[in-house]
Order: C-alpha cells, then structure tokens, then sequence
C-alpha cells in the first residue's frame, strides 16, 4: 500500500502538469481512483482538442515515448485515455517515491 503522503504528492505534480484545477483544494484524503478519474476526462479533451499540447505534456513529465506509441497503436481508441493516465499516474508515483528517498 502506498502512502498518502507520496499519493498526494504524485496527485499535486499531475494536477500542475494537466491544469487540474488548484493544487492546494486538493483534499489530503485525495485517492489515485479520484485523480484517475479527473486525468481521463481531461486526457479526452486534450485529445479531441489540443493533441500536441498532451504530447508535450507527456514528454515534459517523462513518460516513456515507447510505451505512449505501442498504446497509441495498439490499444482499443476507447481504452487509450484510461491506459495512458495509468502511464501518468505510475510515472509520478515512481518520481515521487524517489523524492522521498532522496529528502530523508
């Protein structure tokens, strides 16, 4: 199980990343399933309207270019936003973790 602490913190880099909304209203009690659910809305309005700037978002973020193209070829068009905020999510809770590790 994660912590709260380093949940919160991947959910405030997201936020920041995605325009989610401001990043102090978010609840301490805030859950990966909740930020999931804000980053697939706003995943599908980025790509019906503004394509590039969520690869640039993507590759600002670090989100491996490999694993972004096989879901873009591969995946199921209805399954992509949700597959690809996993991407997200996981990619932040890693850096995260390691900005954990590194302050103590």
């Amino acid at each position: 199980m994660m912590s709260s602490d380093l949940v919160h913190s991947a959910a405030e880099r997201i936020a920041v990343a995605f325009d989610l909304g401001d990043v102090d209203g978010l609840p301490a009690t805030i859950t990966m399933d909740d930020v999931k659910r804000m980053l697939i809305e706003r995943i599908i309005h980025l790509l019906q309207r503004n394509p590039e700037r969520l690869m640039a978002i993507l590759y600002r973020i670090d989100v491996s270019e490999a694993a972004v193209n096989d879901i873009f070829s591969n995946a199921m068009p209805l399954d992509v936003p949700d597959r690809l905020a996993d991407l997200i999510i996981e990619r932040q809770l890693l850096k995260a973790e390691s900005r954990a590790r590194y302050r103590s």
